[in-house]
């Protein structure tokens, strides 16, 4: 460790035992934590987090190896701490992007081919949500509300007809992992480049709604989302 390094260390682990008394302490704790929360997203873009050490880590942020547990306790906390920052950044894109929509039908749809779509695009947000799977607390804690938002909108403005709306819920999240790891995989059966529509469909299908209402709202161009 260089000289350097020792300094920032020992700097970063008096801030961080003493709680950040101060405004300059607490906004360096939180600029080095988002660091390497963002030095993890770029070096899984390049290969699984099960490879990454965090080594690498540290040097790809300029701090002391040491530094890192004054942030996290593993490297299970850190991978934790990704997927919360990337499950909140996008359910509040969803949430402003969708909000002016007034068919909840059309924003269940939406919602689901929005994600399917991220996940696809974004690798490391896609093998994060198959990774956890569709129950793992982090995600059903922090998308989960919004999905039975949106199935219970559905409800009661009688677009949807469902009779156990947790059960809904968690059907919706199950089937969005595996629609997300088919679509990661790739099909010889499926066609890719419509797999949100598709899946889309089967959902809103699943709530009650015909082949031909459901197959037509999957179908309207999507809003954008930026977060």
């Amino acid at each position: 460790m260089s000289h350097h390094d020792t300094e920032y260390f020992d700097a970063e682990s008096s801030a961080a035992k003493s709680g950040g008394t101060t405004k300059g302490r607490s906004l360096k704790q939180e600029q080095t934590r988002a660091r390497l929360i963002n030095a993890t997203r770029i070096l899984m873009t390049q290969r699984s987090f099960d490879n990454i050490t965090i080594a690498e880590l540290t040097e790809a942020v300029h701090v002391g190896t040491g530094t890192f547990y004054n942030y996290f306790h593993s490297r299970e906390e850190l991978l934790e701490a990704v997927a919360k920052d990337s499950f909140e950044s996008l359910g509040d894109a969803l949430d402003t992007a969708l909000s002016t929509l007034e068919d909840p039908a059309e924003v269940y749809a939406a919602s689901l081919r929005h994600l399917i779509r991220y996940s696809l695009n974004d690798r490391v947000w896609g093998d994060l949500v198959v990774q956890m799977g569709g129950t793992h607390p982090l995600l059903t804690r922090i998308l989960g509300p919004r999905a039975r938002r949106d199935l219970l909108r559905g409800l009661e403005a009688g677009r949807f007809k469902i009779d156990d709306l947790d059960l809904a819920t968690s059907c919706t999240f199950g089937a969005l992992v595996s629609a997300i790891d088919l679509g990661l995989k790739g099909s010889p059966i499926l066609p890719m480049e419509k797999h949100d529509e598709i899946f889309a469909t089967a959902m809103l299908r699943m709530v009650g709604m015909t082949s031909i209402e459901a197959k037509m709202i999957s179908s309207r161009s999507l809003r954008d989302i930026s977060f």
